[in-house]
């Protein structure tokens, strides 16, 4: 009769051991869901990605400078072309400047 008790007892003891271990599951399932937390969680991952994103941004014009430079001179000259080719053809003619810089 003794072993029965004490088994029964055991089993008391798991079943109370296990339905803690739940209750402090369902807590903190409470607090994980609660929308604060989720706000919390939801604003810091999004701070880690627009930090992610700004890295990568600088790495990229870092990389990328060279070309940049370039292409800023192409469009340059490109906006350019016609004073430039203008001047060039006055200096070829020998024909004066328009501004007054008359010889």
């Amino acid at each position: 009769m003794l072993p029965e008790r004490e088994e029964i007892l055991q089993r008391d003891r798991t079943r109370k051991a296990m339905r803690q271990s739940l209750m402090a599951d369902i807590e903190q399932a409470k607090i994980d869901l609660h929308p604060r937390t989720i706000g919390a969680r939801w604003t810091a991952k999004q701070k880690a990605r627009v930090v992610k994103t700004g890295e990568a941004a600088k790495q990229n014009i870092t990389k990328n400078a060279p070309l940049v430079g370039i292409a800023g001179l192409a469009v340059l000259l490109f906006a350019a072309r016609r004073p430039i080719s203008d001047r060039i053809q006055r200096l070829r003619t020998g024909a004066p400047n328009d501004e007054g810089d008359e010889e």
